[in-house]
Parts: C-alpha cells; sequence; structure tokens
C-alpha cells in the first residue's frame, strides 16, 4: 500500500530543506526520481496538497524571492527572481500573478 505520507515528508525535506526549488530546471519527473518513487504518486501528492507541482515550487521559490529581498533591499527585480529560482524574470511574474498573497514587496 501506498504511504502517502511518507512520500509527502520526502518530498518535502527534497524540496524544502534542501532547496530544490532553487534550481531552475527541477522537473517532475527529476523531483520523483530524486525521491526514489513514480511521477505519477508525487503529482497526485502535490495535486491534492499543493495544487500541483507547479503551484508547489513556484509558492516555495516566492517565499524565497520574498525573504532574499528582505536581506538585499536594493536588488534589482532580475536578481530577486533568478536568486529565487526563477529561470527568467517574467516567470516570476507570472507566478506572482498566479500566487498574488506570496508576492514580495518589490522595491
Amino acid at each position: 500500500m501506498l504511504n502517502t505520507d511518507k512520500i509527502l515528508q520526502t518530498i518535502r525535506a527534497e524540496v524544502e530543506e534542501r532547496q530544490a526549488y532553487l534550481e531552475g530546471d527541477l522537473t517532475l519527473s527529476g523531483l520523483a526520481a530524486r525521491c526514489d518513487t513514480n511521477r505519477t504518486y508525487v503529482s497526485e501528492i502535490l495535486k491534492a496538497q499543493f495544487g500541483g507541482f507547479f503551484a508547489y515550487i513556484n509558492q516555495c521559490r516566492l517565499a524565497h524571492a520574498a525573504a532574499y529581498q528582505a536581506k538585499h533591499p536594493g536588488a534589482p527585480i532580475h536578481e530577486v527572481a533568478h536568486a529565487a529560482g526563477f529561470r527568467s524574470r517574467q516567470s516570476y511574474y507570472n507566478a506572482l500573478h498566479r500566487h498574488p498573497s506570496s508576492a514580495p514587496e518589490v522595491g
């Protein structure tokens, strides 16, 4: 039987504790491989818990961006976006649009 809680714990350890979300090329398949489980299980768990893979990763990245910006208040937005794992400033803005409650203050 599938142990959803254990898989979720493994996912969170990899993504949050080891900060896998900072990798701009992180994929669902790559995350599943790191967690030594099936891609479908990871997808289903993330959808149920966080609304999906991209929603979860982007929420982690937005939180990191907010923390980075607090430590570096004069940093340009492209630097904040890159430091948080976004591949571009536009992907950062797209994530802000989808998750406005996670938005850091933009200087």
